[in-house]
């Protein structure tokens, strides 16, 4: 079902909605005579489950399909508030419904849009409606061609605009209906938890409990993203099994003091349905991410296995929620979250299913202080091969995805992770049971200290040297080979499981051998840059800043971009930059016609600003020749010499297809 959904993402056009939905029913016409015949019905169901991956995407796409803005607009916005966040610096991050904006008509009108305010005293309550003067913007593309596009990410959030206000907002229409109670209530407690906790752990543990991470500060994400433990911060399946798993051992174990109870009823079953009562609120709390509800799809398998007398942790359940997850939301497939759970959740079940480990891991069953050690042991032990496990299954799907390594993670996560389960989460579940009461103070003020000294944690190991190692981009052909061999390693029982490492160490050796461009050029022909003999990036400036820290974090240099930006080859001056290496083309950088023409006569490559005349163009004495309406029609390109002294481009439009997310024409405001 996965290969299908990865089929329809990776094809270049749109394909027909009809036929992608008409697929999966021929081919369950054609499964049901294959069915009893043993060689033919395992192909045929295969096929079938990959039709309808491919149908769930396509018709996925069409139910998100809304207006996106062709151009940056400016005007007055009214709209009604869908979600605000307040951020580290005070300001607010907004989602809004628009009813109005900029005179534009309604049928044109994004179904959402993002709003930064970064004005003092701006006050959004969820569900009012309000109005404001706020600058918007195109979702952008990507800075790199088969880079990261927010563009499709936010098409399925249904977001057609991004930008800031330049008013406070004015409130049209007071917030009304269950979703603006919910957001409303949801945003009480976040303010509850970091008003008495306070400082940045106050902002961490409103993030753990509300999923409003906004307000974390900069250098406290990074030291933990450092230390391993940036997992901590989505609410995911950890959490979800911490809270719910919480409220089933508290559940049990008081129905278990009742002996009537425990004797004579299935309490086990009762505490599961109190537990899967419990999740789904801590989903509704938590603002319903999309990492979050796939956590809570995969709890609730659990609890209702419980509940039917099945399993709780079995291949078997997480392969169903993979399936109503694919089925539901086919683009979570694309995103690192839903790749490194499950990767996570299926090697570490693999894992644990051996007798050995189980035995190694397990607890004595007898209490009493003389049981006490090994109980420490095998908790110790545990946490150290999840760690370990947990941290090889993910390890390079992150550094793919984020082009980062942790390298002491498994440090950072055995020093942190006892902390997160055995005071900070049941914490959590206890301040809000005491929160109605006013009785909260004393579980946050402990959840607090736990949250405290996870983040001294996290600021120590992301200290030691190379913590936050950077690595290169991969191509993909070596991410799948690493995902298929772990998957045969996993999923057979049978001594042939081990011939996974072979793809794997495959995987690993071609996770450097995609060549990488000799000349990048940023989509609004506002930076460029270009690679060394020796194989770093020379900035042509160091800004725009997000764009040159992603072409340095893509190329796994650590730099900042203006050290990038100084180099003895790069000359530049008010009428734009020239590149000379010896053994290296002339790559010249013209900020003017005037400029352009100048570089013409002795750059090989010439990369122009602004529009190039036709006439000017034909009589360029430069190989090649990329100007503006160029980078409008392509976006973000790059170049790549060959041996043979040919020149590859590639473009970021090249790269994304004619699909519903990609803009079929760029416009600037002056067109």
């Amino acid at each position: 079902m996965a290969m299908g959904v990865a089929a329809y993402f990776a094809v270049a056009f749109e394909p027909s909605l009809a036929a992608a939905l008409a697929a999966p029913a021929l081919l369950a016409l054609g499964y049901i005579p294959l069915r009893q015949r043993a060689a033919l019905a395992p192909l045929a169901a295969a096929l079938l489950c990959a039709a309808l991956g491919f149908a769930s995407a396509s018709l996925r796409t069409h139910l998100v399909a809304g207006p996106v803005l062709e151009k940056a607009q400016a005007g007055l916005l009214t709209g009604r508030v869908v979600s605000v966040q307040q951020t580290e610096t005070g300001g607010l991050v907004a989602v809004l419904a628009p009813r109005a904006f900029a005179g534009m008509p309604p049928d044109r009108l994004p179904r959402q849009v993002r709003v930064n305010l970064r004005l003092k005293d701006a006050v959004l309550a969820p569900g009012a409606t309000v109005s404001l003067r706020a600058r918007l913007m195109p979702p952008p593309e990507p800075v790199l061609p088969g880079g990261f596009d927010y563009a499709r990410q936010v098409w399925f959030e249904s977001l057609g605009g991004v930008g800031f206000a330049y008013t406070a907002p004015v409130q049209v229409e007071a917030p009304e209906g269950a979703a603006a109670a919910l957001a409303e209530f949801r945003g009480r407690i976040g303010a509850r938890i970091r008003e008495v906790i306070g400082g940045p752990a106050g902002a961490v543990s409103a993030a753990l409990v509300t999923g409003e991470r906004a307000a974390i500060p900069k250098n406290v994400a990074a030291d933990l993203r450092a230390a391993g433990l940036a997992h901590v911060l989505a609410i995911s399946g950890l959490h979800m099994m911490l809270f719910g798993g919480s409220v089933f051992w508290l559940v049990r174990a008081g129905l278990a003091l009742v002996p009537r109870l425990a004797l004579y009823y299935p309490i086990k079953k009762w505490a599961a349905a109190v537990a899967l009562i419990g999740a789904t609120f801590y989903l509704a709390i938590s603002g319903a991410a999309i990492a979050t509800q796939r956590a809570w799809i995969m709890i609730t398998l659990m609890f209702v296995a419980i509940m039917l007398d099945r399993p709780a942790l079995s291949l078997r359940n997480v392969a169903l929620a993979a399936i109503v997850i694919l089925l539901w939301r086919p683009e979570s497939l694309l995103g690192a979250s839903f790749q490194m759970s499950f990767a996570a959740v299926v090697a570490l079940i693999a894992f644990y299913e051996s007798d050995r480990v189980r035995g190694l891991t397990s607890s004595p069953n007898r209490i009493g202080f003389e049981n006490l050690p090994r109980r420490i042991g095998a908790y110790a032990l545990g946490l150290a091969f999840t760690s370990i496990v947990a941290g090889a299954a993910t390890g390079a799907i992150g550094a793919f995805h984020f082009n980062r390594i942790a390298v002491y993670g498994l440090a950072g996560n055995m020093a942190a992770m006892p902390l997160v389960g055995l005071v900070v989460m049941p914490m959590a579940l206890l301040a809000l049971l005491l929160m109605p009461f006013g009785l909260d103070a004393p579980a946050l003020w402990v959840m607090g200290a736990g949250v405290d000294g996870m983040l001294r944690v996290a600021h120590e190991v992301a200290s030691w040297d190379g913590a936050d190692s950077l690595i290169a981009d991969a191509p993909l052909y070596a991410l799948l080979l690493l995902v298929f061999g772990g998957l045969w390693l996993a999923l057979w029982r049978e001594s042939w499981r081990y011939l996974g490492v072979v793809p794997m160490l495959l995987g690993f050796a071609l996770w450097g051998a995609a060549p990488k461009p000799d000349v990048l050029i940023d989509r609004d022909a506002a930076l460029f840059a270009v690679r060394t003999a020796d194989g770093q990036l020379v900035l042509g400036a160091a800004r725009p800043a997000y764009t040159a820290e992603q072409w340095l974090r893509h190329d796994g240099d650590g730099r900042p971009p203006r050290e990038a930006a100084t180099s003895p080859y790069m000359n530049c001056d008010a009428g734009g930059c020239v590149y000379r290496e010896v053994g290296r083309p002339v790559v010249a950088f013209a900020a003017t016609l005037g400029a352009a023409m100048e570089d013409c006569t002795v750059a090989d490559i010439v990369i122009v600003k602004v529009p190039l005349p036709w006439r000017a163009r034909r009589s360029c004495g430069a190989e090649l020749v990329v100007d503006y309406f160029d980078l409008w029609r392509g976006g973000a390109t790059t170049l790549t010499f060959n041996a043979d002294g040919r020149t590859d481009i590639a473009t970021s439009r090249q790269m994304r297809g004619n699909r519903p997310w990609v803009q079929r024409q760029r416009r600037t405001e002056n067109q």
